[in-house]
Formats: C-alpha cells, sequence, structure tokens
C-alpha cells in the first residue's frame, strides 16, 4: 500500500532527511520519498504492520504538521472482470521543455495527483508516459502540466492491466495472470442480437475476461481463469439456445488485458456537412450501419454545427440511445472554426477490416466522405518532424539572428559611448541619444525574443516560486540587467545628468538572450542528431501501397499456378485489376503488388515472385535477404530487382516496424535510478542557485563597503562598486545549467537504444541499462535460443495397438500438432505432412480437431476424428507427460526402450511419445542443430566478458548434456528436465545461494512465449523473438533477426556491450555535468576575485551554452560504438571448447557465495582487460589456444 501525506512546516534538506529517517524507521514500512519542493511525503507500507495514522503520528513527532492528501483506492476483484481497478498508461506530448528542471518539475507535479502510479518524462522526445488509475482523468493531468507552464496534448489513453493491492481481496476472476483462451464454433446464430445474447451470457461469469464473438465466422474466443473449464462455457452457449463445440484451448501468460483482446481505434473527419445538412438522418444512417457490422465495440459521432454542440458534442455509443460527450467540456474550443465533423470508432480488427469499415461510410450518402485523420503515415511524418527538431531549431535560428542583428549595434553603442561625439548629443539634459537607441534596440530582443522566457517566469511566480527552470533564470539575468539599465536610464533624465551617458547593461541583457538562443540552436541541432536511429525507422514508413482488387479471384488462381508454365503465371498475374490505397486502408489478406526498388508496405508472405529484399535498418541484417514464395517479409524492408506478390499479415500499428518504433520510443520515458535522481537535484537546482545569487550580491555589497583592500575588478570599474556586484550576482545566475543534468542520460538512451536498435536490439527502457551494468550470470534456454529450433525427424516408431493404418497415425499425430507454436509441434506437424504427401502449406490434414488443450511443460491433447468418422483421444508429449497423466504407461515405455540400445534417460535426442486412447501407440525421435554462432558467443562471454554462464531446459538430461558439450556449458551449469512454469525457481535458487540482487545479476535469454516467468523473475529478460511479435511483454531486451527468422546469438553479446556502454556514457555526462557547475559557480561567485580573475554575465552565458552543447555531443559519441566480432582465428575451437566444458569451474547448481566471489565478473575492468588481451592477441588465462578480435565493421 502507498499513502502520501501533505507536509507543513520543512524548510530545508535537513527537514526531509529527518522525517525519512524517522518514518524508515518504522516496522512495516518499505519506501519513503519526501519532497522538499512539493511538501509532500509519500510513503510505500505493509498495512498488516502498520497503519496510516501511525506514519502520521511519527512525522508530527519530528514537529511538522501532516495530513493525508490520498490514500491509492483499494479494489477487491469480484463479480466483473471489468472493475474499477483497471489502470490506464497515457501518453502525452509536451512543449515548451528546455531542461531537467522543467522535466523534474512536471514529474513531482504530477506525481501530486490522486491515483497517479507511476511518471516518466522524456526531455529529448519531449513525451510523458503517466500510469493512473479510473480515478483521475486525462484532463486533470493535462491540467497539472499545464500549470507547470508548459503546452501539452494527450495523445493516447489505453487500458493496460489491473491493479490491485497485496491487501485486496481477489476471488476466482482474477485473470491477470495465466488464462486460457478457448475458441468454440458456434451454430445457428442469424444476426447481431445473437451474437449480443451470447456475450452478455458468456460476460456475467466473473471467471471470464473477455469474449468476442463473430457472427461472420460463427466462432467465438473466450479468454477465462482455470475456475471455469471449456466444457463449462460450451453449456453457457448452449443454455442460449445455440449449438457450440469446443474447438481449442490455449494457455497463456497474460501480463495485460489488452494483450488479451487489444481493439483498435480509429478517427475519421467527415468532409461534405454544410449548415443544410440533414445531421439527424446522417447521424441515424451512420449509426445503424456500425450497429450492424460485426467487430464495433464503441463509437462517437460529433458534428461542427449541430445544435446541440453549443453544450455538448452530439454523439453515440454503440448499443445504446443515451447522447454521450465525444469529449468533457473542457476539451471544447471556444472557437468554433477550431472544431470539426468527426468519427471516433473502436473495433475489433480480427472482425472487420479498417477498409471494408471506411468504405461502408463513405457508401452511405455521395456528397459525404469520410477521411482518416490519426494515420500511420501522418503520424510519421509528424514525429519525423519532431525528433528532427525542425520546428525547434527554426526558431532558436531565428531568434539567435534577430538577436545578433539588434543586439550588436547595441554593444557597439555600449563600448563607443564614451567618445565625445556621443556626450554632446543630447534630445534634452540627462537623455543621451546613445542611450534611447540602446533603450529602443533593447526592448524587442527582450519582450519579444526572450518572451519564451518571460512565460516561464511567470508561471514560476504564479505558482509560487515552485517549478522553476532555467527559463526563470534567464529571465531573471536580463530583466535584472534591462531593468537596472531602464531605472539608471530615468534617474539621469530626472537629474538632468550632463557629465555623460550613464552606464547602461542593456548589452549585457541582449546579449545573455544572443548567447542563450545559439547555445539552444545548437542544441537542438544537437539533439535531433541523437535520434538517427529512430528517424530511419519512421522514415521506411511506405505512404501507400498497390493491391489486387479482387482477392478471392487471385487466390483460386494460385492454387491452379503449379500446374501452368511460368510465363502462362506471369502474363496471368497482369491481367488481374489492382488499385492505389492508403497505407492506413491496407488489412490482413490483402494481396499487396510489391514492385522493384518499392518499400514492403507491411507484414507478411510472399505468394509470387521472389527477390532481395534489404532489411539493415529492421534487423541489422547487412546483406540483401532472398525471400520466396511462402517466406515473411518485413514491412518497411525495401524491395530488390524483383516484382513480388504478398498476402498481408500484419498492417498499419500492429506491423513489426511500428512495433519497434513504438517500443524504442517509450524506453525513452522509462528513466534510470540515476536519471531520477539527476531530475530531483535539476528541480532544486534553480531555488539553490538564485539563493546564491542573492548571498552573493549581498556578500559582496557588505564587503565592498567595509573593505578597504579590495579586488581591482572593484577599484578599475568606473561605475562603482555596486555595479560590480551586480555583475557578479547575474554571473552566478547565467552560468548555472541545469539543462547538462537534465540531458545527460536521455540524450544517451536516445543514441544508445537507437544503435541497438539498428543491431537487432530492442531494450525498452534506461533502467534496463543501469541493471544490465550489473549483470554475472546468463542463463539460456536451449531449443530456439542456443538451437535453431528446425528439429529434424531422426526415428520414430508405431506401437500397434490398434487397427490404425501408419497413414491414420501420422494424421492424429498431425492433426494434433498443426495447432502447436513449439518448435517440437511444428517438427512433427512436419513430418507428418512429409509422410502423408502433403506437400504445401495451404494442404491441412483429413480430420476434424476439437477439445484441443496446450498442456504447460508436457506436451498437447486433441480430440480427432478421421473421415471415417471414428473418434480418437490423442496424447502427444514428453515422458513428463506420461508419467503424470499415464503413471500405469510409464513402466510400459520404459520397459520398451531398455531393450533397445538407448534408454529414455541416455538419449541424446528429444522424444516425444504417441498416447492414443489411454494406450502407448509409439514415439518420435528428433534432432536439433546448434546456431551457427553459439559456440563463439557462449566462449566469448565466459572467456572474455568474464560472466558465468548457464543452460535451462525443459529437454532430457542426455540431450542438454550434449548441446552443453557442443558450446562449451559445463554440465554444472546445466539445468535440464525444467518446465517453462518452473524455470523461475532456477533463478530464485541461484539468487539465494548467491547473495540476492545486490550480489548476482541474472539474464535469462529464451524464446519470449513459454519463457515468460523466467524471463520476468530475472534481472535482464532477453526474449528472441519470432515472426512478428517484438513486443514480448515479460522481456525487458527482444532480440530480432535477419535471415531466415533466426536470431543471431551475438545479439545477446550486442545487448549487454550496448548498455554497459550507455550506461558508462551517462556516468561521464553526469560527472561532466556535475564538475562544469562545481568549478563554474564558485568561479561566478567571485572566489578568484582576489586573483583578479572575474566571469563577466556575457562570458558565463557563453560557458552555460558550451555545457549543454558538450553533454549531447559527448551522447553522441556513442555512435562510434562497434560490434565485437566474436569469430575464431584458430581451428582448434572444438577441443577448446570441450575443454572448457568439462574443466572444473563455478557451479551455477552447487556453488557457494564465497566461491562466486571469487570468479566473479568485475564489470568494467574485467572488460577493459578481456578488450586489451584480444586486440593485441595476447594469451589469455586459459589453456585454449583460441583468441578473438575486435572487428570495427562487424556485421551484426
Amino acid at each position: 500500500m502507498s499513502v502520501s501525506f501533505a507536509i507543513g512546516g520543512m524548510t530545508c534538506g535537513a527537514c526531509s532527511a529527518s522525517i525519512t529517517d524517522a518514518v524508515s524507521a518504522l516496522s512495516g514500512v518499505t519506501s519513503v520519498s519526501v519532497s522538499l519542493l512539493t511538501d509532500e511525503a509519500k510513503i510505500v507500507y505493509d498495512e498488516k504492520v502498520i497503519s496510516p495514522e501511525q506514519i502520521k503520528s511519527a512525522i508530527e513527532d519530528c514537529g511538522f504538521d501532516a495530513q493525508k492528501t490520498h490514500a491509492p483506492p483499494q479494489y477487491e476483484i469480484s463479480g466483473s472482470a471489468n472493475s474499477a481497478s483497471i489502470a490506464y498508461n497515457t501518453t502525452v506530448h509536451i512543449d515548451g521543455m528546455t531542461c531537467g528542471a522543467c522535466s523534474a518539475s512536471i514529474t513531482e507535479a504530477v506525481e501530486k495527483l490522486p491515483g497517479v502510479e507511476s511518471v516518466s518524462v522524456s526531455l529529448v522526445t519531449e513525451s510523458g508516459l503517466i500510469k493512473h488509475t479510473s480515478e483521475i482523468s486525462k484532463e486533470t493531468i493535462r491540467s497539472a502540466i499545464e500549470d507547470c507552464g508548459f503546452d501539452v496534448t494527450i495523445e493516447k489513453s489505453k487500458m493496460v492491466s489491473s491493479t490491485s493491492s497485496p491487501s485486496s481481496s481477489v476471488s476466482n476472476n482474477d485473470v491477470s495472470g495465466a488464462v486460457d483462451e478457448t475458441t468454440l464454433a458456434i451454430s445457428g446464430m442469424t444476426c447481431a442480437a445473437c451474437t449480443a445474447s451470447v456475450s452478455e451470457a458468456l460476460e456475467q461469469n466473473p471467471a471470464i475476461s473477455s469474449v468476442s464473438v463473430s457472427l461472420l465466422t460463427e466462432e467465438a474466443r473466450v479468454c477465462h481463469s482455470e475456475a471455469i473449464s471449456p466444457d463449462e462455457i460450451k453449456s453457457l452457449i448452449e443454455d442460449c439456445g445455440f449449438g457450440a463445440e469446443v474447438t481449442k484451448t490455449v494457455h497463456k501468460n497474460v501480463i495485460s488485458y489488452e494483450d488479451v483482446n487489444e481493439p483498435d481505434e480509429i478517427s475519421l473527419q467527415i468532409y461534405g456537412i454544410s449548415e443544410s445538412t440533414d445531421t439527424t438522418s446522417l447521424q441515424f444512417n451512420i449509426e445503424a450501419y456500425l450497429n450492424s457490422v460485426p467487430g464495433i465495440i464503441d463509437f462517437n459521432l460529433a458534428f461542427k454545427y449541430s445544435p446541440e454542440r453549443a453544450n455538448i458534442p452530439s454523439s453515440t455509443y454503440v448499443n445504446s440511445s443515451t447522447v454521450r460527450s465525444v469529449v468533457s467540456p473542457q476539451e471544447i474550443p471556444e472557437n468554433e472554426e477550431n472544431l470539426i465533423d468527426e468519427l471516433q470508432i473502436t473495433y475489433d480488427p480480427s472482425l472487420i477490416g479498417i477498409r471494408f469499415l471506411v468504405d461502408g461510410l463513405n457508401d452511405i450518402a455521395t456528397d459525404i466522405h469520410f477521411i482518416i485523420i490519426n494515420s500511420v503515415d501522418q503520424s510519421s511524418v509528424s514525429q519525423l518532424r519532431l525528433l528532427s527538431r525542425v520546428k525547434d531549431i527554426q526558431y532558436w535560428r531565428n531568434n539567435f539572428f534577430q538577436a545578433l542583428f539588434l543586439g550588436i549595434p547595441v554593444i557597439v553603442l555600449s563600448n563607443t559611448q564614451k567618445i565625445p561625439f556621443w556626450k554632446h548629443m543630447m534630445i534634452f539634459p540627462g537623455l543621451y541619444v546613445v542611450s534611447l537607441l540602446q533603450f529602443v534596440l533593447a526592448v524587442p530582443v527582450q519582450f519579444k525574443l526572450g518572451a519564451v522566457f518571460n512565460k516561464k517566469f511567470l508561471y514560476f511566480v504564479k505558482n509560487g516560486g515552485k517549478n522553476a527552470t532555467m527559463d526563470v533564470l534567464v529571465c531573471i539575468s536580463s530583466s535584472v540587467s534591462f531593468i537596472f539599465s531602464a531605472i539608471s536610464l530615468v534617474l539621469s533624465v530626472w537629474s538632468g545628468q550632463e557629465m555623460g551617458p550613464p552606464k547602461l547593461l542593456f548589452d549585457t541583457a541582449c546579449m545573455l538572450i544572443l548567447f542563450i538562443s545559439f547555445g539552444k540552436w545548437l542544441e537542438n541541432k544537437a539533439k535531433g542528431a541523437t535520434s538517427t536511429a529512430l528517424s530511419k525507422l519512421l522514415s521506411l514508413t511506405p505512404t501507400n501501397c498497390t493491391i489486387v482488387s479482387d482477392t478471392a479471384s487471385y487466390e483460386s488462381f494460385l492454387k491452379q499456378q503449379e500446374f501452368e508454365t511460368k510465363s502462362d503465371v506471369a502474363s496471368s498475374m497482369l491481367d488481374f485489376p489492382t488499385k492505389n490505397v492508403s497505407i492506413d486502408l491496407l488489412q490482413s489478406n490483402d494481396i499487396a503488388v510489391v514492385l522493384p526498388g518499392a518499400k514492403v508496405p507491411a507484414d507478411g508472405i510472399v505468394v509470387y515472385g521472389a527477390s532481395e529484399i534489404d532489411e539493415s535498418i529492421i534487423t541489422g541484417e547487412s546483406l540483401p535477404v532472398y525471400k520466396s514464395k511462402n517466406e515473411q517479409v518485413i514491412g518497411g524492408s525495401i524491395n530488390g530487382s524483383g516484382l513480388i506478390h504478398m498476402k498481408v499479415v500484419r498492417a498499419g500499428k500492429k506491423s513489426r516496424l511500428q512495433q519497434i518504433i513504438n517500443l524504442v520510443k517509450e524506453s525513452q520515458v522509462n528513466k534510470a535510478p540515476v536519471q531520477r535522481f539527476s531530475d530531483y537535484i535539476a528541480a532544486r537546482f534553480v531555488p539553490v542557485v538564485l539563493l546564491l545569487a542573492a548571498i552573493t550580491f549581498a556578500f559582496w555589497v557588505v564587503l565592498c563597503y567595509n573593505q578597504d583592500k579590495l579586488p581591482m575588478a572593484f577599484t578599475k570599474d568606473e561605475n562603482g562598486k555596486f555595479f560590480v556586484c551586480l555583475k557578479i550576482a547575474i554571473s552566478v545566475i547565467v552560468v548555472a545549467c541545469p539543462c547538462a543534468l537534465g540531458l545527460a542520460a536521455p540524450t544517451a538512451v536516445m543514441v544508445g537504444t537507437g544503435i541497438g536498435a539498428s543491431h537487432g536490439v530492442l531494450i525498452k527502457g534506461a533502467d534496463i541499462l543501469e541493471r544490465a551494468n550489473s549483470i554475472n550470470v546468463i542463463l539460456f534456454d536451449k531449443t530456439g535460443t542456443l538451437t535453431t529450433g528446425d528439429m529434424t525427424l531422426v526415428k520414430y516408431k508405431q506401437i500397434s495397438t490398434s487397427n490404425l493404418s501408419e497413414n491414420d497415425w501420422w494424421t492424429l499425430v498431425g492433426s494434433v500438432e498443426s495447432n502447436s507454436e513449439h518448435p517440437v509441434g511444428r517438427a512433427i506437424c512436419k513430418s507428418a505432412k512429409g509422410k502423408l504427401s502433403l506437400n504445401f502449406d495451404e494442404d491441412i490434414f483429413d480430420s476434424s480437431i476439437s477439445e484441443f488443450k496446450v498442456l504447460m511443460g508436457l506436451g498437447i491433447k486433441a480430440n480427432v476424428q478421421l473421415p471415417n468418422a471414428a473418434k480418437y483421444d490423442v496424447h502427444v508429449g514428453n515422458h513428463r507427460m506420461v508419467d503424470e497423466m499415464f503413471p500405469d504407461l510409464s513402466q510400459v515405455i520404459h520397459e520398451h526402450f531398455s531393450s533397445s540400445t538407448d534408454s529414455i534417460s541416455n538419449s541424446v535426442n528429444t522424444l516425444s511419445f504417441v498416447i492414443i486412447n489411454g494406450q502407448y501407440a509409439g514415439y518420435l525421435e528428433f534432432t536439433d542443430s546448434l546456431k551457427p554462432n553459439a559456440k563463439e558467443v557462449i566462449h566469448y562471454l565466459k572467456t572474455v566478458e568474464g560472466y558465468q554462464v548457464g543452460m535451462v531446459t525443459g529437454d532430457s538430461n542426455s540431450a542438454a548434456r550434449r548441446i552443453g558439450l557442443e558450446v562449451g556449458i559445463p554440465e554444472s551449469n546445466i539445468f535440464s528436465e525444467v518446465s517453462p512454469v518452473h524455470k523461475d525457481a532456477i533463478i530464485v535458487d541461484i539468487k539465494e545461494r548467491l547473495g540476492g540482487d545486490k550480489n548476482v545479476g541474472i539474464a535469462f535469454v529464451g524464446d519470449g512465449i513459454n519463457d515468460a516467468p523466467a524471463l520476468a523473475q530475472a534481472d535482464i529478460g532477453m526474449a528472441i523473438s519470432s515472426g512478428t511479435d517484438i513486443a514480448i511483454e515479460s522481456a525487458d531486451i527482444v532480440l530480432i533477426g535477419g535471415n531466415q527468422g533466426h536470431v543471431d546469438l551475438s545479439g545477446v553479446l550486442n545487448a549487454l556491450n550496448i548498455s554497459n556502454a550507455t550506461f558508462r556514457r551517462i556516468k561521464i555526462n553526469f560527472v561532466w555535468a556535475a564538475v562544469y557547475n562545481m568549478i563554474m559557480l564558485p568561479f561566478a561567485m567571485g572566489c578568484f576575485l582576489p586573483f583578479n580573475v572575474m566571469l563577466p554575465p556575457i562570458a558565463a552565458a557563453g560557458a552555460m551554452m558550451l555545457s549543454s552543447v558538450s553533454v549531447v555531443l559527448s551522447s553522441l559519441l556513442l555512435k562510434r560504438w562497434k560490434a565485437p566480432n566474436t569469430s575464431f582465428k584458430h581451428v582448434s575451437w572444438k577441443v577448446d571448447l570441450e575443454n572448457d566444458a568439462k574443466s572444473e569451474e563455478f557451479s551455477l547448481k552447487t556453488g557457494t557465495l564465497e566461491d562466486f566471489n571469487a570468479v566473479k565478473r568485475n564489470g568494467k575492468s574485467k572488460y577493459r582487460v578481456g578488450k586489451f588481451l584480444t586486440t593485441f592477441n595476447i594469451g589469455r588465462y586459459s589453456h585454449s589456444s583460441t583468441t578473438y578480435e575486435l572487428v570495427p565493421n562487424a556485421s551484426h
């Protein structure tokens, strides 16, 4: 649980520290965060041990007032899965942030709001991610940010998960963890009312989390917990009067509700509506159409000229006669010209395609047109402009040149006003022409070019001196100079001064804004360079594509083309009519035509033609990849010289490219602890600097008038001592730079994650970079990770326990595995098709399947009916499935194998056993091959980088030992026969034995599907992406691969290498920013005046400008990173690897804490020593003669 208190009476850091110490000492308190800036404390505690009242008393005992502000709501999950405990991720775009103090002030302001769980603000991407409950609205968040003085736009808000406290009462409907997804075939549905009745009947059950019923396909997909069985779901449907048959049940690990069923949202602007349009009739027709279309979840309609819009927009909720508002009254623009006719639709893309939906809307009226306004293409263009910072660069460039045009004359006038020419040019006594010219030129600089700084200062004053930023410092320093000069000018006129023009500081005010504008211009240009990789990804997004108009006829033709000659096929292909469509209107199952040199419009499968595809920017594969029929292509990749036709699988926001872009963008707002600390410092930096400036001014004023021996700067300045004191105080304000602190981490993260993306490594946040720096143990999954996952059948045997023919046996086995995603299941299905002469991917087994279910870590089961109407209960799985589900058959199988040369325990291959109708019916034996560079990568990680490497697999001990021997993993580090749901226990055990989180960091590398528990439990989870699924929730780092979908294991090495290099750069940036401020602040305060060295305000502005730019340039040095080459230079690798596998090393199974500390990787030092040794080919400590080299231009 967490609770927040508003605290009165805190005045300094000692106050907040005393509260922190007192509350931290209480039993049951897990964390304490006290903000001196916001006068607030946030405490996380165990409500079973301590109450909020006891915490409040502890604060009051320290001498402060405490008032409970809010407590996060506690939810009791019962009744409906759609409870109020749903959390939301709201993404916002923020304009006007200039330094770390800006992002820190926004973070602290939003964190104070009740219902806000976490806030991340990125200064580089100008975006924020707020996780909150339904207790707080998007508008409240918007208002809080605007109150800080920034412009904000709500980009999106998505439901992400159920949030419940540890004390929440969770009943059987808690489906936030493991769930089953059951697919049922439903007969008898005739209209939308039928699907609605089925949906409502199922949704009323508390164990069911989501329901999707399709009238067209007569199917239902139900996500539910184990509290309800598929047969009970079937009964619920049958009670509604419909026939139902369970097709399959798949066990899933669901992290969030959006994983279960993620709808799409589309915003359409309606063109053609005027004041004469009958909006009532149009609204009725739109509602009627949308209510008749399957898959429409929600829609909102708003007309610009609707009479009701004077109060609320005219809008509609699906299946409801209640008119709802599209936007809250606060969102309605006062200027009617800003309103548009708009339709917002939430729909299920698996039930209706976006193009069919839009085409249907456009058919409602001939003069009315619907155009997508939240398109992928427009979003990419706007994001490209944002990332390249075109707007900011142009603004500060113009600001700089205007300040230069006006400021240079002011400097010239200021430095020449003592010449006789100006002394005799007076308009009237006291008002000199040179002074008036300076004033006239300085006014537009101060109030027009400096308006951006003045605006932030006004918000600073409005908020009672909170949310101070660098802009406030600039405004204060330039305003002090301007006001002092204006007062001097008035006093000169008032006194009728005729001795000469008064000394003014208009030149200081102008030069401050001039230098700051120049620095911002350079800084934004450098920031734009940090996002090169993400910009390249965005530029890959195609704008339109060509598709075949008649998809059904084309697919029918494809089925016949293998019987025709290539020339006949090619000529026939040209006869199919095509049309150009926007990329936003592309949908699944479309046939897209990709011309030579064109961008592949979406993820899909080649159905005709062959070509070389350039996937380098997406996967890091440096060479073009040859693609032919039935091979996958990635949207955004570049086609070579061949013409291909492809069937679209995923388009738009669901495509692999868009997932990568979103993941890289989101990684910018997940901050590392060191970055959050810098934000904390930056938020308090400005008030401290203002205080130092005031102290400095007071000190020198007092010293000036009480000390005879003053530094030369005071005695030589003809304008007097007060004038010098004022310049010193201005220098203190100007030279301080929170920007460098604020940019130290985000710029490095932007460059680092961009480099990772270009090498097929997707890092999800800065906190992961920091955790990766402490990794010293790496555990690998076997199948699909160390091995290719392309299993090859080496032996099979059918046991004649029935009258099944061999073909029927293969049909039963292949049918059961046809729905499996496991590598062994795919191999069985492929082998079965080969035995039955099913040569094409489209070919299916002649059978029908029901009661399909995945047995996690064991195998798979289903009921299969053959063409002769005979039904069979079929189980296919490993020996643990036999031991647990068919213990009476276990002895029979062991006896069968004991009579052969190999026993089950000694078989070096993967075995799958077939159980039909409860009887042992045979087995299949498969072998797997290593990934090409698995040996080299494992050896490099062990000997050069110093990691302890192990393997965790569900395969047999003998099969695991064989792979371990090949790659060089000793038997003492191999954990075999471990089910996916128990792999996380291995990680927990290692951590407990080796000193916990502070002493050991564990990375787990797996496939991201059945390894989800281990990926989540490890300090760093690396998921090897397969197909188009790169948004693996349980992984911290996703490795995407190139050729044939296989991910090169060097991605693991690259991920760790990039993470370490980036975090190292972050620390360098922070040290530089801290050292700059520690040196320049005393310099500006006059500590070196006794040596006659003074920092004038203009020089201080130049130093501050250079500090920000230098931090960004330092981050750009990361672009020099090169991937290490792990290839062997000698051919003796086999002997060396076998010796490494057999040699005595630290044992992850039985090793003690003392043993581990003796061999533990010492991060930076070990890396540098290893790099030195391998670079200069110096022999290693190992007996191996193998050496390595780091090649600068090594490809991924």
